[in-house]
């Protein structure tokens, strides 16, 4: 009779356990991260056992729950982690170009300030001794340097910005690295089928899962479920390793984000193939080479047009200057300030001074060149190696600010200049002489602005039997040549176009003040359409949008790809692991039903020893 209660007493145990397996299955139906629970019913063994094939005198000894188990499909897991960490690489690649196009186009596109100067330059062609379409120009010139300010400042934000969440992922990586470690640990002590040891692997699942959308890695379990984890791959650097957990740093470089594994000085470095930080890496590269072509666009836009204006000569007779500066003041503050002062700076011309330091004691400003150059201390303005700062506002004791000379898009600016600055007439004019009966003219080439030739006017005479001579102003003949040949004077050339008659006379001056020559401004005007290393300027644009719209374009085709593969490999995953309600409800009624039977047995057992009882009385 003890027999008979002992084995329903098993069965009430074991069911009513098994019973708890499913209602915990229930209730995380919709609990992401949870897998479904199985558990192992198996008969109890008398301890010492009876030889097989041999007839148990003694009767059965019930059934025990031996163990409790997660229906979990590991290839089906991975292959869903893979696919989370390229749909988080290509939402990250896809944020950050966005961002990218948007400081680069529509109303932050270089192109149209550049067409509003072009047009100026078309009006002043036109009409080149008004004062007021010289004074637009300008104006249009200092918007287009404007916008290129803004879009490098945009852009350096941007590179800010996005290696601000390389470090945020990377200290989150830190994190569940270390949490994975920990639940190595307790893996570790817990019993093997346990419902603590499930647990646990549901919550290393969860880890990985996590980590899988910031970084791509390998991962490898022991017989207790521990988890080990290389980076990117089997061959990488070892990141989690049973209870101990490597640390982590995301390193900028020159293409993109690294990420170094391991302390300080003995790390090494490991691939991003996958996740939000290989997405930010790649976004970075392209970054970086919008930020070199603006810059080229700039450099050459100055170059360019420096190099025009300085062969032409200004209203007031002067040879033409410098239209562009091609470096100025960034002021960076530190991110400890505390003050509401704003940093003002003004460069001397000519001046290029090297980076500096800005300071506020509380009192007395000090601003010193970095690296133990000169200091000066003492009340705002302070003028230092030709860079003068102001700062309107209130500063805070201890405040700090960077400053160093921007190129490239941001240092390049409108030089100082008037309206009667502007060159828009040539340095040289070139008239047919009264007389001359033929059609010919001269064309002109200046080998550079410096230096002067010593001795103007000068003049080119056709001589007989189609030669040409140029003399200077003292009658001394500097070359001879046929038509179309040029004439190589002290740093220029000229040569004959069209038909000259014997005796025909061309002089070649200077431009003399006031003049209304518009062939300089003409020049100018051609910068628009002339070749470079990327074209013309409007070809250049193109290629520095092009350069991110097209892997933007091509990053959101393949992040909708991504997605549909993330979500068919989760909804497999989830048919073998989820749990399924209806699956659960007739695992339940079977539960039920042996837990029933293992307790009427029990009541049946207890009625007939009562009866028992009851007859030996």
């Amino acid at each position: 009779m003890s027999d008979l209660l002992s084995i329903a007493q098993s069965g009430v145990r074991a069911y009513a356990k098994a019973l708890d397996v499913v209602a915990d299955n229930v209730a995380n139906a919709a609990t992401p991260g949870h897998v479904r629970r199985t558990t192992t019913l198996s008969p109890a063994i008398l301890s010492g056992g009876q030889p097989p094939l041999e007839l148990d005198p003694v009767g059965g000894s019930g059934v025990r729950l031996t163990s409790v188990g997660r229906a979990i499909d590991l290839l089906r897991a991975e292959t869903v982690r893979r696919a989370e960490g390229t749909v988080s690489a290509l939402d990250a690649t896809d944020r950050w170009l966005t961002a990218i196009q948007s400081a680069l186009t529509g109303p932050n596109a270089i192109q149209a300030p550049m067409s509003e100067m072009f047009a100026s330059l078309s009006d002043l062609a036109n009409d080149p001794a008004n004062p007021a379409v010289r004074q637009t120009f300008l104006a249009k010139a200092q918007s287009l340097t404007d916008r290129f300010n803004v879009s490098a400042a945009d852009l350096a934000r941007i590179d800010t910005d996005l290696a601000l969440e390389g470090a945020t992922e990377g200290s989150r990586l830190n994190g569940l690295s270390q949490g994975l470690a920990a639940v190595n640990a307790q893996l570790r002590r817990a019993t093997s089928g346990s419902g603590a040891s499930v647990s646990l692997a549901d919550e290393r699942d969860r880890i990985l899962a996590q980590m899988s959308t910031i970084v791509s890695f390998d991962v490898r379990f022991d017989g207790r479920g521990q988890a080990s984890v290389r980076v990117p791959d089997a061959g990488g650097p070892l990141l989690v390793d049973g209870q101990t957990a490597q640390s982590v740093r995301v390193v900028q470089t020159g293409f993109g984000l690294t990420l170094r594994i391991g302390p300080t000085g003995n790390d090494e470095a490991a691939a991003l193939t996958g996740g939000t930080l290989a997405g930010l890496s790649a976004a970075r590269v392209v970054l970086n080479q919008s930020r070199d072509r603006l810059d080229a666009l700039a450099d050459r836009t100055a170059a360019d047009f420096n190099r025009v204006h300085q062969e032409g000569m200004d209203f007031s007779g002067n040879d033409g200057g410098l239209l562009f500066s091609t470096h100025k003041p960034v002021v960076t503050a530190a991110g400890a300030n505390g003050g509401t002062a704003r940093i003002r700076t003004d460069l001397a011309d000519g001046a290029n001074p090297g980076p500096m330091t800005l300071s506020f004691d509380g009192t007395d400003w000090t601003l010193a060149i970095d690296g133990g150059g000169p200091t000066i201390t003492g009340a705002l303005p302070l003028t230092l190696d030709g860079l003068t700062v102001e700062a309107p506002g209130s500063p805070r004791n201890g405040d700090v600010y960077r400053i160093r000379m921007g190129g490239g898009a941001a240092g390049i600016g409108l030089r100082t200049v008037s309206p009667q600055d502007v060159a828009a007439a040539p340095r040289w004019s070139t008239d047919p002489l009264p007389g001359n009966t033929g059609s010919g003219r001269v064309e002109l080439r200046i080998g550079s602005p410096f230096p002067v030739p010593a001795t103007p006017p000068f003049s080119v005479t056709a001589l007989p039997g189609g030669l040409f001579e140029l003399t200077d102003s003292l009658a001394t003949a500097l070359a001879t040549g046929a038509a179309g040949d040029w004439l190589v004077g002290d740093g220029f050339a000229a040569r004959i176009q069209g038909s000259a008659a014997e005796g025909d006379r061309f002089a070649i001056e200077r431009t003399g003040p006031s003049d209304g020559g518009n062939q300089n401004s003409l020049a100018l005007l051609a910068l628009r359409d002339s070749g470079g290393p990327e074209g013309s300027f409007g070809d250049a644009q193109d290629r520095m949008i092009t350069s991110v719209s097209v892997p933007l374009s091509e990053a959101r085709a393949r992040e909708d790809v991504a997605r549909i593969n993330r979500d068919t490999a989760a909804e497999a995953l989830n048919e073998s692991s989820g749990v399924d309600l209806n699956t659960e409800a007739a695992e339940m009624l079977r539960l039920q039903q042996a837990y029933q039977a293992n307790a009427r047995i029990i009541q049946t057992a207890r009625e007939t020893f009562d009866s028992i009882l009851a007859a030996t009385r």
